[in-house]
């Protein structure tokens, strides 16, 4: 695990997971997601394989371009190695795939509208 920049044009479609380190969500993982208009998704979870999974401590906010980078950096986020990124984030959050359905649908709902022929 490391720091590394964020930046919303590098940053993964899928987001990255982290470790939290310093603060109130300290101990907990983050997903870190680049949202719409300008905002950032901040998924926290307790990992779930340590505890009962009803009793999770979990959270999730979104933040500012602006306030992001101070935010991580506040948590002292420890960011997973990419190898590791997606099998944490399915035993963790396991959201990753529901964004991918929903991208499919909409990528097929946007192909619908633009068939030759088609008026709208």
């Amino acid at each position: 695990m490391g720091t590394i920049p964020i930046d919303r044009a590098a940053w993964p479609e899928d987001g990255r997971i982290g470790r939290i380190t310093a603060g109130e969500y300290a101990g907990l993982y983050l997903l870190l997601a680049v949202e719409i208009n300008n905002s950032w998704a901040f998924y926290i979870s307790e990992d779930p394989r340590t505890g009962e999974v009803d009793q999770l401590k979990s959270d999730d906010f979104w933040a500012t371009d602006e306030d992001t980078p101070l935010l991580v950096e506040e948590m002292a986020v420890e960011w997973a190695d990419e190898s590791q990124d997606a099998a944490l984030e399915k035993e963790i959050f396991d959201i990753r795939g529901e964004w991918r359905k929903q991208r499919r649908r909409n990528t097929l709902i946007r192909s619908l509208f633009r068939r030759p022929g088609h008026r709208a």
